[in-house]
């Protein structure tokens, strides 16, 4: 066993010297002047001011804090306190939290669009595709009195909340709502929201499951110029497949693709007819995949077709040369990554509580949650080239051991030698790529 001696110093230690790329990404997307410009006024004249108390929950968000009680704790910790002017109390932030209103909560959104495309532009430069992933989950909760809380399709009592997030994980909005609201109700303004954001270079997709399957959201992707890639509910699946079957307008045909583990399965498309969609369409494009049950008797009364088979049913505004059957199907597969990005959130920032009574309070927090979880995202690409999730950041780039100095009215911190080498050369780069945006962009 080793002869372990514990000795002490006066020196100014900090457990979270990577909190500096979090202050160095809030002025380089210039957060304050933007923030400052829809935030609820100020109720009195001293105490921090409210951008501080938005950066406050940020770079708590940023060390691991996963509640308002924790503000209480890290607020004593030597580099946080510098860069947050000092920290703010639970009860101070709970307050500022239940100042928001629509109208504030409905510029963050707006402002989440745009720093979310910038933070993926820079990233990204090349990429040409902005595809869009869009779900709802449940956030359950113990609470009785919490406003918005209510029983869902599951049984579960609960809030809920509808996410929007590119195939780069980067989250475009967060619109939390009532428990028992249906999944796909908003999604044609959040659509809009982040549609009319999009560069026009880029050339824009949807993906969604069967929740979206409704004429509305088809008209407002359509208007948007966007390519979609949605579930239909099986028992309007059923109906088409009927009506294409009875003008034998279908031809199944042997796929390599897997579905419900079977290595023989079978692809298939047809046009549906659906009245005044917008784009003056007459129709959109079905795809169908299908894999022959097991184990399952029929009697001479079943329909071997649509009793012996399980389906997947995919419609889409994708014509066939832009996307043959299979690639429409495999396109589609890709939207299950979203879940990820959902459970990244609720585990990696513990989206799965909510602190305050005030549903508006509530929505306040998540976007400040969201808006700490895409700058989160946006460091994890400088540790891996395809990103990684908000532990691995926090434990390579944000717990980094440094000392604390103030001397000639400068802020200084202290790295070993290594290390200074390591978040400089970042810095550099990430000012870089930012700055690049910038200048593109304008």
């Amino acid at each position: 066993m080793k002869n372990i001696v514990i000795e002490e110093t006066n020196k100014v230690l900090s457990a979270n010297g990577g909190l500096l790329f979090f202050y160095s990404l809030f002025d380089r997307l210039d957060l304050a002047q933007k923030l400052d410009s829809f935030l609820p006024d100020l109720r009195r004249t001293r105490g921090i001011s409210q951008v501080d108390k938005i950066k406050s929950l940020l770079f708590s968000f940023a060390s691991g804090s996963d509640c308002l009680d924790d503000l209480n704790e890290i607020r004593n910790e030597s580099l946080y306190s510098e860069l947050c002017s000092g920290g703010i109390s639970a009860r101070a932030m709970g307050d500022f939290l239940r100042s928001f209103r629509f109208n504030s909560i409905d510029k963050f959104r707006d402002f989440l669009v745009e720093q979310s495309l910038q933070m993926r532009m820079a990233i990204h430069p090349d990429e040409l595709n902005f595809i869009l992933n869009m779900d709802s989950t449940p956030h359950e909760q113990d609470a009785k009195k919490m406003e918005g809380l209510a029983w869902n399709y599951k049984n579960m009592w609960c809030l809920d909340s509808q996410n929007a997030y590119d195939q780069f994980g980067f989250s475009y909005d967060f619109d939390l709502r009532a428990g028992n609201t249906f999944s796909a109700e908003g999604s044609e303004v959040m659509v809009r929201k982040v549609f009319k954001k999009v560069p026009k270079h880029l050339k824009r997709y949807f993906r969604g499951d069967s929740a979206y399957g409704r004429k509305t959201l088809y008209d407002e992707l359509i208007n948007a110029n966007v390519k979609f890639t949605i579930v239909l509910r099986e028992n309007l699946a059923k109906r088409v497949r009927q009506l294409l079957s009875n003008k034998n307008s279908m031809e199944w045909i042997k796929t390599e693709l897997k579905f419900f583990d079977s290595d023989e399965c079978e692809t298939a498309s047809g046009l549906y007819p659906i009245k005044d969609l917008a784009g003056g369409l007459k129709h959109l494009r079905v795809v169908f995949i299908r894999a022959q049950k097991k184990d399952i008797q029929l009697s001479l009364l079943d329909d071997l077709c649509e009793n012996g088979y399980a389906y997947y049913s995919i419609i889409t505004n994708l014509e066939e040369v832009e996307m043959d059957n299979e690639k429409v199907i495999e396109f589609y597969r890709g939207r299950a990554n979203a879940e990820n990005f959902i459970r990244e959130q609720k585990n990696g920032f513990d989206f799965h509580h909510f602190p305050c009574q005030k549903l508006d309070a509530n929505r306040a927090y998540g976007l400040i949650g969201t808006l700490a979880y895409n700058m989160t995202r946006f460091l994890s690409f400088f540790i891996s080239k395809n990103g990684c999730f908000s532990k691995k950041v926090r434990n390579k780039l944000i717990k980094i051991p440094c000392q604390v100095v103030h001397h000639a009215r400068k802020l200084i911190i202290r790295f070993n030698k290594k290390t200074k080498e390591v978040l400089e050369e970042i810095l550099k780069i990430m000012t870089h790529k930012l700055s690049k945006f910038r200048l593109h962009s304008d």
